[in-house]
């Protein structure tokens, strides 16, 4: 299963941005991280676990694309996905790979009970494979 990938990572520095950050903050920490997804959670509660969405350098580059690098003062919420798909710790890596390829997407919030506990990419995935 996935929860031998998951040891050791601080998911509440690391992986989550408030839903009013700006997209150039979200790339600091996806670049000083090196890493390529973030969960979004709602700025009004302050709670990383009140989770809205993911954004990921595709959508990041996706949005200089289209309207220039000035918008990278624009919030997070406005290009990121609200559509999170999860596994759970005891998921199996074939399972969760399976997953990625289902829905065309590299990264995974990995949630017990809930709660945010991870996030598995496509790149974890294969080194271990």
């Amino acid at each position: 299963n996935i929860e031998s990938l998951l040891l050791n990572q601080r998911y509440w520095d690391i992986f989550a941005v408030a839903r009013n950050s700006s997209v150039s903050e979200a790339c600091k920490i996806l670049d000083k991280n090196r890493i390529g997804a973030l969960l979004v959670y709602c700025s009004d509660s302050n709670d990383p676990q009140d989770l809205e969405g993911i954004v990921t350098e595709r959508d990041v580059i996706e949005l200089i694309a289209r309207k220039g690098k000035d918008a990278l003062n624009n919030e997070v919420q406005e290009i990121m996905s609200k559509n999170i798909i999860s596994v759970t710790p005891q998921c199996t890596k074939m399972d969760a790979l399976d997953l990625m390829m289902e829905n065309q997407i590299r990264h995974l919030a990995v949630m017990d009970d809930e709660k945010l506990v991870g996030v598995l990419s496509m790149r974890d995935l294969i080194k271990q494979l």
